[in-house]
């Protein structure tokens, strides 16, 4: 018995001594890719507008003309406003829901303000890690775009629908 568990002890002590001669090796992440004016105007997807008459109803919607903005200063290349705090883009879009107008407040418009608030939040998110490759920057930019160009459609659509006449039997 006593020779079991003296063998045993060395066992231990040689396990535990091979623990520290084990290199660790590093592995170096590759740093993203600093995300370029031109990269983002070269994205291609379908950029919808708002009709006249939507524009006319919205220009009252103060904080999506202030949306605008910033999607309009994305198009081009400008990321700043993403580079910040996530409270801010939280706020904002708290604010754009709570303050839509009744001609536009509809189910499937606060849905695509929802959607487009976690691109946004999802973009911010990957612009502060540093091992994000630009590809994936490149793809969260184009889908906070995309995301802004579906509440332009849905708006459209709900101003086409409201233009109907449909009469009932």
């Amino acid at each position: 018995m006593k020779k079991i568990s003296i063998i045993l002890m060395c066992l231990c002590l040689w396990a535990c001594d091979t623990e520290d001669k084990k290199v660790k090796k590093i592995e170096e992440v590759p740093v993203s890719g600093v995300v370029f004016q031109d990269d983002i105007v070269k994205l291609k997807y379908v950029d919808y507008g708002l009709d006249a008459k939507a524009k006319s109803d919205v220009l009252l919607w103060e904080k999506f003309i202030e949306l605008e903005i910033i999607m309009s200063q994305l198009k081009v290349g400008d990321i700043s406003y993403f580079q910040r705090e996530s409270k801010e883009i939280v706020l904002l879009m708290k604010e754009l829901r709570e303050s839509i107008p009744d001609v536009v407040n509809t189910p499937s418009i606060q849905a695509r303000l929802v959607t487009l608030e976690t691109k946004m939040l999802k973009l911010q998110g990957t612009l502060i890690l540093r091992n994000i490759p630009k590809e994936e920057h490149l793809q969260n930019v184009k889908e906070v775009l995309v995301a802004y160009s579906n509440l332009n459609l849905q708006i459209n659509k709900k101003y086409e629908k409201d233009a109907q006449k449909i009469e009932k039997p």
